[in-house]
């Protein structure tokens, strides 16, 4: 992988970096692609990643927030324990695992077309296996890969006429194989994480939620994962790293949520958001990673989030930016 960065530029208090990844929906080279599209995935940045973890886990691999899974699918761990609150989600990924074929099969029977959506929609599966393939099918043909339940706690997200395949019959088999190495659990995060032990590692990507931030999505993820959730997360985490628990917290890049973690090591990512249906409604965001000690195989210029924590600066201070070129 060619990295390529311009000198750092160091914000008061932080010396916060922009990385640019490029090509950020391809498949990892070494690991399966995620069968699941989900919101706020971590595709593009997993080849980054899975080096720096791979070099500090000892035992356990914990993802709390496993949504699509991309992180642990290049990762390969020989155990896991992957969870996630969604229980319509982990009881998908088990019965993939059990039963691949039969859910295979009847998600072949879908189309990517408006009328078979709805239709599909509106049905409550009296099975596992179909239940498995409906939410495997509405998740790759909705708009975005949201997943959104009204107040009667029916699945609401509009058809996205994507094109996509229904089914990716290879993808499917390769994660269903990576599933028989771990533990599917639908558990809060705090549950999960207080389990981990020495050697062990720790990858949370929680839903994106800042303080007192109203604005689109994030708007939407603080009714799945709020601000105080968000001070929870911190405190367990700081917790358990004193065991001796290599941990990773992804979040959007803000100065309250570095708030949270003094003392932690930080980079900060910048890519284009995948969420906007019009490709040039698809804004520059910038991402953080946060890091419980200072990775040792780690090249890129991650720094110190300080202990006594306040920079005087807003948010939105320029930085220089970095490019990944996978």
């Amino acid at each position: 992988m060619e990295i390529r960065h311009s000198r750092p530029k160091r914000i008061a208090g932080f010396g916060l970096v922009r990385i640019m990844p490029k090509h950020s929906d391809e498949t990892p080279k070494n690991g399966f692609s995620p069968f699941l599209k989900w919101p706020g995935g971590k595709r593009w940045l997993a080849p980054l990643l899975t080096p720096i973890i791979r070099r500090e886990l000892k035992g356990l691999y914990y993802e709390p927030f496993v949504g699509g899974g991309a992180v642990f699918f290049n990762l390969k761990p020989e155990r896991a324990v992957l969870s996630d609150i969604n229980a319509e989600l982990i009881t998908a990924l088990g019965t993939v695992c059990e039963r691949t074929n039969d859910v295979i099969q009847k998600i072949l029977t879908f189309a990517n077309d408006k009328e078979c959506y709805y239709r599909a929609r509106s049905t409550k599966p009296r099975t596992a296996i179909m239940a498995a393939a409906r939410f495997i099918y509405l998740n790759r043909t909705c708009w975005g890969g949201l997943y959104r339940l009204n107040r009667r706690g029916e699945f609401n997200v509009p058809f996205g006429n994507s094109g996509r395949p229904v089914c990716p019959v290879s993808a499917i088999r390769s994660c269903a194989g990576a599933f028989k190495n771990a533990t599917l659990q639908c558990s809060d995060f705090g549950e999960v994480m207080l389990q981990a032990e020495k050697g062990d590692a720790i990858y949370a990507d929680p839903p994106y939620s800042l303080r007192g931030k109203n604005n689109g999505f994030l708007r939407y993820n603080d009714k799945l994962f709020s601000w105080e959730d968000q001070k929870r997360l911190a405190k367990v985490s700081s917790r358990i790293a004193r065991r001796g628990v290599f941990i990773v917290i992804s979040g959007i890049w803000h100065e309250d949520l570095l708030s949270l973690y003094p003392g932690w090591w930080s980079l900060r990512l910048s890519r284009k958001s995948l969420v906007s249906g019009n490709v040039k409604g698809r804004r520059l965001i910038s991402e953080l990673l946060l890091f419980s000690k200072k990775p040792r195989s780690c090249i890129l210029p991650i720094q110190r989030v300080p202990v006594k924590f306040g920079c005087g600066r807003d948010a939105s201070c320029p930085a220089p930016p970095a490019q990944i070129r996978t």
